[in-house]
């Protein structure tokens, strides 16, 4: 077999790229998740866009490019020379435009607005993902829970049938409860397809959100609460950011009636002449420009009235977005605490079902009742049961979609 030698820094290279092919190890904990979502693409795409626009901000402060002018003046076409006319010279010139600083300062503070906008949004962004992951473990939950109540509900049909069969050897007339066992075991058999369809769903959205199906218990949730401030709220936040922003643009528009100013330099060399006919003594020249607002009626006023406009648009957007998130958080703590009563209810129930079958169960070892009874009294405990998962599902569920609009809900969970 032939001896491969392998440098120091190909060996280096080839760990590198093997590292990069490695998946994550899986994380042991919910928390170990949420510091996950933090690289997810959509928070990585909002944050470089704020990184971009902060660096956009900096840029907006700087002077545009000096142009440099090289050339010759007065040079005559019929014999090009530099020495036979007088104001014949070679000339290397210089301008910088100076935007008026107010413009400037005008528009970097824009940019750091909308930077600061795009930090919220990636805050929120977070939050929801959060609140998303939360969600589908519940429903996660929820769904097997389910799948595991089904097939057993499917294997008291099969009791149910066997019972009925007994039933009719003993002289008994039990053919239609047959078709009625068909019918909601073909009912069970169904929802048992749609439960796997759901939670390859489920799993679909969990590689989307973590990278991998978690294997974590769900958090405990609070029951968090909103002091009806507008400000506490993400999306109203959001909105209050716009109208910053729009009121950035006003300022923008004002600054466009300050003057913006310009230097121009020019040095012309020039020569003495054959023989000395002339002086060509070097020229210089200086100017100095500003800008005169004198169509400021077709220019600068329409742009300043179009932002002031697009500032109170703003404030109109922040007013109704205030009104529809007081409506929503509203109708979010009633689903919540809807779903909590559920709870309650369907445990209070299936602990009276559980009673139910107790009792049934006696009667039919005391020889005063059939097994039938006692299978169906299960099976409509399993019902209670399942619509008790869904309700647990829900309640965390809405739990959590509350507390995503909160601002810093989740850091005073933490401390």
């Amino acid at each position: 077999m032939r001896n491969i030698k392998i440098s120091g820094l190909k060996l280096f290279y080839i760990v590198l790229l093997s590292a990069g092919t490695i998946s994550p190890a899986q994380a042991t904990s919910f928390e170990e998740y949420v510091a996950r979502l933090s690289s997810h693409p959509q928070i990585e795409s909002i944050l470089a866009q704020s990184a971009a626009q902060n660096a956009q901000a900096i840029g907006e402060l700087g002077l545009p490019d000096p142009v440099l002018t090289l050339g010759v003046d007065n040079v005559p076409i019929s014999d090009p020379s530099f020495d036979e006319f007088l104001p014949t010279s070679k000339i290397i010139g210089l301008s910088q435009k100076i935007p008026n600083p107010v413009m400037l300062d005008a528009k970097s503070e824009r940019f750091e607005q909308m930077s600061e906008k795009s930090l919220l949004m990636a805050e929120y962004m977070k939050a929801r993902m959060r609140y998303m992951l939360i969600s589908k473990l519940a429903e996660y939950e929820s769904v097997k829970t389910q799948k595991a109540l089904v097939k057993k509900q499917l294997s008291y049909f099969t009791e149910l049938e066997n019972t009925f069969e007994g039933q009719i050897e003993s002289g008994g007339s039990q053919y239609q409860r047959f078709s009625e066992v068909d019918v909601e075991r073909a009912e069970a058999e169904r929802k048992l397809n749609d439960l796997d369809a759901k939670l390859s769903a489920i799993e679909a959205e969990f590689v989307r959100l973590v990278d991998e199906i978690p294997d974590v218990n769900i958090p405990e949730i609070s029951q968090g609460t909103w002091d009806q401030n507008p400000a506490s709220l993400y999306p109203v936040m959001l909105a209050a950011e716009d109208v910053d922003i729009a009121a950035k643009d006003v300022g923008i528009a004002d600054a466009a009636f300050l003057p913006n100013f310009g230097v121009n330099a020019v040095y012309k060399q020039r020569e003495d002449g054959r023989n000395d006919r002339f002086d060509g003594a070097d020229w210089f020249s200086v100017q100095a420009q500003v800008t005169i607002p004198l169509w400021a009626s077709k220019n600068q006023k329409p742009k300043l009235k179009a932002a002031q406009e697009k500032r109170r648009s703003a404030q109109f957007a922040y007013d109704d977005m205030l009104r529809q998130w007081t409506q929503q958080m509203t109708a979010l703590k009633s689903a919540r605490d809807a779903a909590s009563k559920n709870v309650k209810v369907l445990q209070d129930k299936d602990w009276a079902m559980k009673k139910k079958i107790d009792a049934a169960q006696r009667n039919y070892e005391a020889g005063t009742e059939n097994l039938d009874a006692v299978l169906l009294a299960k099976i409509d405990r399993l019902n209670i049961q399942a619509a008790l998962a869904i309700a647990e599902e829900v309640h965390v569920s809405k739990s959590a979609e509350f507390n995503s609009n909160i601002v810093g809900v989740y850091e005073e969970a933490k401390e």
